[in-house]
């Protein structure tokens, strides 16, 4: 036979007699339901603390550094954009985009810039906040990538060291201190702006009068842009600008509204 006080609640040893044990049962609720109301208003007030730092994050960024970050900058070409490891090494002879003119030299160079313009759509336009030239036949208007706008600027300084091979260019000015001064500041730029992190080292090396000296050693793994990946993005919108009076009579409209034309 179970005992008078298994008989009794489970707190009946703590109190005297039913009337105590009635009044903490109607205590409880109320004290819960104080406890919820606290908990629903400290779980309002993080959500929106939570809301007001993703708001202000892009202008704290912005104020901290002076310019927008990365996630408010948009390119179309991002989506073009991936990257690969490969391994670096120095080159001691010409490429085929240095030495000596050559018809394989000039050839290299043109396959390589030869998505110097390209089409946009109204859409991307509007998302990169600019304007520019517009495509006669209502196609689009006209761009151009920095990075191939960066290889424009290389491929005049080679020229230049040969001047005599390119009279043509030299007649337009192409070789001018102004378009020079405009190409180092393009790359200067560039580079500090797509800062290639990689570090190389440096080895000893006897030079051919047997004086011991250091040189830089760029070999080893290197993360790099896709480059073909991203030319083949700029090649499904590549406008053909080979023949600059034809590209500005026939192919642009000539409502001289928005930005200017991109390196020919």
């Amino acid at each position: 036979m179970a005992s008078d006080h298994e008989k009794d609640p489970f707190i009946h040893g703590t109190l005297e007699g039913k009337k105590p044990y009635a009044r903490l049962r109607r205590e409880c609720p109320k004290r819960h339901t104080v406890l919820c109301v606290l908990h629903i208003l400290f779980l309002v007030l993080n959500i929106a603390l939570f809301i007001v730092i993703k708001l202000s994050a892009p202008a704290q960024a912005c104020s901290a550094s002076g310019q927008k970050p990365d996630n408010v900058v948009y390119s179309p070409a991002d989506s073009a954009v991936r990257y690969q490891v490969y391994q670096d090494k120095y080159d001691e002879g010409p490429t085929p985009f240095s030495g000596e003119p050559r018809p394989q030299l000039d050839n290299a160079w043109s396959k390589l810039l030869r998505s110097s313009m390209i089409r946009l759509s109204a859409e991307e336009m509007r998302r990169m906040n600019k304007s520019s030239v517009t495509m006669k036949d209502g196609s689009g208007y006209v761009g151009y990538l920095e990075a191939i706008h960066m290889l424009h600027c290389v491929k005049r300084m080679h020229q230049a060291q040969y001047p005599q091979m390119y009279p043509k260019l030299q007649a337009e000015d192409a070789f001018s201190t102004h378009h020079w001064n405009h190409c180092l500041e393009v790359l200067r730029k560039g580079i500090m702006c797509n800062a290639d992190t990689t570090i190389n080292t440096y080895y000893w090396h006897e030079d051919s009068t047997g004086k011991m000296m250091i040189k830089g050693d760029r070999t080893g793994p290197r993360k790099c842009t896709d480059w073909d990946h991203l030319q083949a993005w700029a090649e499904d919108r590549t406008i053909y600008g080979g023949d600059r009076e034809r590209f500005l009579e026939n192919l642009v409209s000539h409502d001289h509204e928005g930005g200017g034309l991109g390196p020919l």
